[in-house]
């Protein structure tokens, strides 16, 4: 018999202050497992030992972990609990956001908050500026016209603008003080398309030091599969997402993660064309038409989740490129919308 557990892609919903409505959603098991199938399967071999399930809200998203250990589902939310005081954007009593409110002047940060905003820099240096933490503003402006939805295109003159306040290049970290600087009035940091696989990524490590060699944790699709399902790899699947009964590719996962961005879930429609809520630093608008979502399989939640949404903003072409500039031991798979219909391409 096979077990079907659930992949969504990522929730890059804005943080509610409701949390009260958040969580009435969230607990009604119809509207769960709802969400939760349209976007994709990931199969479980059946064995005797069942798996206990955690449900949480955590990170202004679903939380979910599966484990032969009973303890594990806490863990994990307690991890992420104490992580979302760092990272949460649309907290304005969060670390992030006590940082963002300052400029001019080098901020000590948390230890977590410094390594993420490194990495951030590393991921965007390697994607040449596809992925850019730096455009708060940017990309809190598009997120409340795209929920508002069929308004006129913003002139090119408004996007320019809110591009002036950012750049990576105005964010400067000193590794050895501990401390962030904001050099640009007005900037915002935004780690909504990192921070979550850098959560999983603690709590595994924190499930590893409690002796838990097993688990699955998803959060809002960004999952990592935590050594076997009881004796044997975890298999996800991977589906158009409009036709259901439909994997277009099978994968097995051993201490891997894997993020899929994608237009799918969030976008909005104007003059008979989608526009998806995946925003590209380098221009400021709504990436092509074309993409429709991009996977990502690799070692750790926080390259699978940054890298996903930077190869989903570069396109099939730049992706290639990326790929064949050297050795990795990513898979990817992006699948593209053309007149002749949907296709999944594979990278390895």
């Amino acid at each position: 018999m096979v077990k079907k557990i659930i992949i969504k892609t990522k929730d890059r919903r804005p943080k509610t202050e409701d949390q009260k409505l958040l969580r009435k959603k969230y607990f009604s098991f119809k509207a769960f497992f709802l969400w939760s199938f349209i976007f994709g399967l990931i199969f479980c071999s059946s064995c005797a030992k069942s798996l206990y399930e955690s449900k949480f809200v955590a990170a202004g998203t679903y939380l979910e972990i599966k484990s032969p250990y009973k303890e594990a589902g806490s863990i994990v939310y307690a991890e992420f609990k104490r992580l979302e005081k760092i990272f949460n954007f649309y907290d304005p009593g969060s670390e992030l956001s006590r940082l963002n409110g300052k400029s001019g002047v080098p901020v000590k940060v948390s230890a977590e908050l410094l390594e993420v905003l490194r990495l951030a820099k590393q991921v965007n240096e390697m994607t040449n500026g596809a992925f850019d933490v730096s455009y708060g503003r940017l990309y809190e402006y598009w997120k409340e016209r795209i929920k508002k939805g069929g308004l006129e295109f913003p002139q090119e003159s408004e996007i320019a603008a809110l591009k002036e306040v950012g750049g990576m290049n105005n964010i400067e970290i000193n590794e050895a003080e501990g401390t962030v600087l904001i050099k640009k009035k007005g900037l915002k940091i935004d780690l909504g398309a990192i921070a979550d696989g850098y959560m999983v990524d603690k709590a595994v490590m924190k499930l590893k030091k409690k002796g838990i060699d097993s688990a699955l944790i998803n959060v809002g699709g960004d999952i990592y599969c935590l050594g076997t399902n009881r004796g044997k790899p975890w298999r996800i699947g991977i589906k158009n997402p409009e036709e259901i009964q439909n994997v277009m590719q099978s994968e097995q996962l051993f201490d891997e993660a894997i993020a899929t961005s994608g237009n799918y879930e969030q976008y909005f429609d104007y003059k008979g064309k989608r526009y998806s809520h995946l925003i590209s630093p380098r221009t400021g608008f709504p990436v092509s038409d074309t993409m429709v979502s991009v996977s990502v399989i690799t070692k750790n939640c926080t390259s699978a989740d940054s890298l996903s949404t930077a190869f989903f903003v570069m396109g099939l072409a730049e992706i290639r490129s990326f790929i064949a500039a050297g050795p990795s031991t990513m898979r990817i798979f992006v699948i593209t919308q053309d007149e002749e219909g949907r296709h999944m391409h594979i990278l390895k």
